[in-house]
């Protein structure tokens, strides 16, 4: 059985996939996708479809937050019934005082903000966090969840060894309702928002159904969408479902690590290996990385005490260093899924 839906089908032709009037639509985000430079999706939700993604950021939330903790979420943005405002909500429910600060766009405020508000636990980007953790390593949550790109194990670990806390990570996306698959404090995969998603895992080239343990693009179907439902949807990232049940007690299907996107693995080297070899060393704040003619540029963004040498001998035996420049440079916070730049994609 095929009859697939693809990022290009929502672009083309979104209504097609509308399946309740104008007036039930609460929230309607227009979605473009990384390196892209065309028209946008346009995922659409009702005020059930918002309800429901609340109630799974607040049960998910429950193993990494408690009651009377207090929580920052530096994740979405400030917008009405937004990311940032969902997850606000949801913490809130669990009985928990929470900060929405947005995604960072300014590293020094959000660093104060969090100073002031001392929180125990920490919601946002892996890169962003990080960076975070390097700046203010006194802060020390006692729990991190990483959301909205897929973090490296060097980083994950950088934030475990600096500020002493447990590392939970989600994975979601916008098509999915937001979110998607969340880990327990078992750490053993994570619990797939079931009552809403079924998940297929698909081989690359030949579109067919994997057996549960093996790796392939994840494919879902939302079961309960009201405004925009999708029949297995290609969300292009690469993973697996785990057999059987987690060490919780949790007995619904679980995502192992998800490991990227399949064009961005499909590169000559991809941001997923830099970042392993890089986001260990605290030196390095951010980095950028084109590719361009067989010659990978790596703009690194130092700490004091940075130098360059260090970059280029973390690269060592991934890529030749007559075909490698690594020189300075600035990168400002960003929203998007990160990527190893190639020649004709938009920055």
């Amino acid at each position: 059985m095929k009859g697939f839906t693809t990022p290009e089908d929502l672009i083309a032709r979104p209504a097609d996939f509308v399946k309740v009037s104008q007036g039930e639509v609460k929230r309607i985000v227009s979605l473009r996708s990384s390196g892209s430079t065309g028209p946008a999706k346009r995922l659409y939700f009702t005020a059930g479809d918002l309800e429901r993604t609340i109630e799974f950021f607040r049960s998910g939330m429950a193993h990494i937050a408690r009651p009377g903790d207090r929580a920052a979420a530096c994740i979405g943005s400030l917008s009405p019934d937004g990311l940032g405002r969902l997850l606000e909500e949801g913490l809130r429910r669990l009985g928990t005082e929470p900060l929405l600060l947005g995604a960072v766009r300014d590293y020094g405020e959000t660093v104060s903000a969090l100073r002031a508000f001392r929180p125990h636990t920490i919601v946002g980007l892996p890169v962003q966090v990080r960076r975070l953790c390097l700046l203010a390593p006194e802060l020390r949550p006692r729990t991190v969840l990483l959301s909205g790109d897929y973090p490296a194990e060097s980083l994950r670990e950088t934030l475990e060894r600096i500020w002493g806390c447990t590392v939970f990570d989600h994975y979601g996306m916008t098509e999915s309702g937001l979110g998607f698959a969340v880990q327990c404090p078992a750490l053993e995969g994570r619990h797939v928002r079931g009552d809403e998603l079924e998940v297929e895992i698909l081989e690359p080239g030949t579109d067919q159904v994997l057996p549960v343990g093996e790796w392939g693009e994840i494919v879902f179907t939302t079961l309960r969408r009201e405004a925009m439902p999708l029949r297995r949807y290609r969300t292009g990232d690469y993973g697996r479902l785990l057999p059987g049940v987690c060490p919780c007690g949790y007995a619904g299907p679980r995502l192992d690590k998800v490991l990227g996107r399949l064009t961005e693995r499909a590169k000559p080297i991809s941001i997923y290996t830099l970042d392993e070899a890089l986001l260990g060393w605290d030196e390095l704040y951010d980095y950028a990385a084109s590719l361009e003619g067989g010659r990978l540029t790596i703009a690194a963004d130092l700490a004091p005490g940075g130098e360059l040498e260090e970059v280029a001998r973390r690269l060592e035996g991934l890529w030749p260093g007559d075909r490698l420049e690594v020189r300075t440079g600035t990168v400002p916070p960003g929203t998007a899924k990160r990527a190893v730049r190639t020649e004709g994609e938009r920055p």
